[in-house]
């Protein structure tokens, strides 16, 4: 049967004086249809790592010595890795991508080899995304440590990507990390999701961890318990916040999300042997640190551990804060002693969680300090903690398919760090510390500053058979 065409639609609206109608489109039924089919394909979900345009690849250090052939497949990775990257290939036969980091060339550029022989830099700035050939992975997992691929290296990728890293040798626990990995934590996986593990030290007003307490410990608290699944939230708070009762509730809830604020463990600076032991550990409400052997008999179980302290990732050789203090300043002297002692390095709890047989999935911190202006608006003292507090609950925790990945859900934390680096004007004169320059310029740099130890790709939601 052959339908009349419309010349209009009717709608069931009222303007107050009549019911509009909507002039019909001149194209035929079959027309619509045609244009319909020229639309692209859906665009790839950023959370799928697994899909050929968003991707997964390893960065290595590049070796002038390994054949370009060898370096394409990561053939000089360790054997776990090597493993990995068969397991997230996508054809037989192939590997996932491996990218190579070379420190004497221009910043901002990685080198990702062929098995041809050829060589290709590709910016870090504006990739084209994806696995194949000329392409970037959406998720990079960096591999090594912080002098053989430098803090900054991963600072500048978190801009543009989802970034994570491993410093782990096979004797400490590689494997380990890479077996639950590939698995998605099925036989590790011991952590409940649903009894998530808040503790904040507060020493009062006007120390900074009355500040972290009530603007990230307190509202990531808030949201727990309004929540059915994760009501049973447990909020350890000012005396209550010893080294004691965090190991407890390691042991007692097996807690799958883990948050600590506090002040970093980074002294004394006479005792480089004690800032290298205890680097980063969260100090309690009775001034001690926690050790990392106080964890010994604590199994992770694939949770994620999220620790806004000082130095909770790591340090540097060199502060980047060092031109926003004069030398005199109690800040610039404390964060050159750490670096001057300490040097580049991962912090001993992550690196200690992320190898054990059933481990961390992944360990959120800063390298460096925090500061309580990056905390709250110095000008206007508005809380600047929304996106923390958004990233770490209302993304991760989605009930979403694909599911949220550790990347992907704290992308915004990253965008801010470049709309400050977008406000941020150096002043005329090089002398001229303006305050709101140094504000924008500490906030961009804090927000950097955090990074991601582990696979960016883990969930806390186990991803479907």
């Amino acid at each position: 049967m052959e339908i009349d065409r419309p010349t209009e639609l009717r709608i069931n609206a009222w303007d107050g004086s009549q019911s509009p109608t909507i002039e019909f489109p001149d194209q035929t039924p079959k027309e619509v249809l045609r244009l319909a089919t020229l639309a692209p394909p859906r665009v790839a979900e950023m959370r799928d790592w697994r899909s050929p345009d968003v991707g997964w690849g390893l960065v290595l250090r590049d070796d002038d010595t390994i054949p370009a052939k060898d370096k394409a497949v990561g053939a000089d990775a360790p054997e776990p890795l090597r493993r990995l990257l068969a397991a997230r290939a996508h054809a037989p036969a192939e590997t996932a991508p491996v990218l190579r980091y070379r420190p004497n060339k221009p910043p901002g550029l990685l080198y990702r080899y062929y098995k041809d022989g050829e060589c290709e830099p590709l910016s870090t700035a504006a990739p084209d995304r994806g696995v194949r050939a000329g392409q970037l992975p959406q998720y990079l997992l960096l591999y090594g440590t912080p002098v053989e691929l430098p803090w900054a290296v991963q600072y500048g990728l978190n801009l543009s990507a989802f970034v994570g890293r491993l410093d782990l040798s096979v004797d400490e626990g590689l494997g380990n990390y890479v077996d639950a990995l590939i698995d998605d934590w099925k036989t590790a996986g011991t952590a409940d999701l649903a009894l998530p593990v808040v503790w904040s030290t507060n020493w009062g007003v006007p120390d900074i961890t009355f500040l972290m307490a009530r603007v990230i410990g307190a509202k990531l608290e808030g949201q727990f318990t309004q929540n059915e699944e994760t009501r049973r939230c447990t909020w350890i708070t000012d005396a209550s916040a010893t080294c004691g009762t965090l190991v407890d509730a390691l042991h007692e809830r097996k807690p799958g999300f883990i948050c600590t604020t506090s002040h970093g463990m980074t002294g004394p600076l006479n005792d480089s042997a004690a800032i290298i032991a205890n680097l980063g550990s969260p100090v309690d409400a009775l001034k001690r640190c926690l050790t990392v052997d106080a964890l010994d008999t604590w199994s992770p179980g694939g949770a994620v551990w999220y620790s806004h302290a000082c130095c909770s990732a790591g340090s540097d050789a060199v502060t980047r804060y060092q031109e926003l203090f004069t030398p005199s300043e109690r800040n610039a002297v404390l964060t050159r002693g750490v670096a001057t002692v300490a040097g580049a390095r991962v912090a001993p709890l992550p690196r200690r969680m992320l190898g054990r047989p059933h481990p961390l999935r992944a360990f959120i911190g800063h390298v460096e300090p925090t500061f309580d202006w990056t905390l709250r608006d110095p000008l206007t003292k508005q809380e600047l903690t929304h996106t923390i507090v958004r990233c770490l609950y209302d993304s991760l925790y989605a009930d979403v398919r694909p599911a949220p990945t550790i990347g992907w859900a704290l992308a915004d934390i990253f965008k801010e760090a470049g709309n400050f680096f977008g406000l941020f004007q150096p002043p005329p004169d090089a002398d001229d510390r303006n305050t709101l320059q140094i504000y924008r310029r500490l906030a961009a740099m804090d927000r950097q500053n955090l990074v991601i130890l582990g696979d960016p790709t883990v969930s806390l939601r186990r991803m479907p058979d």
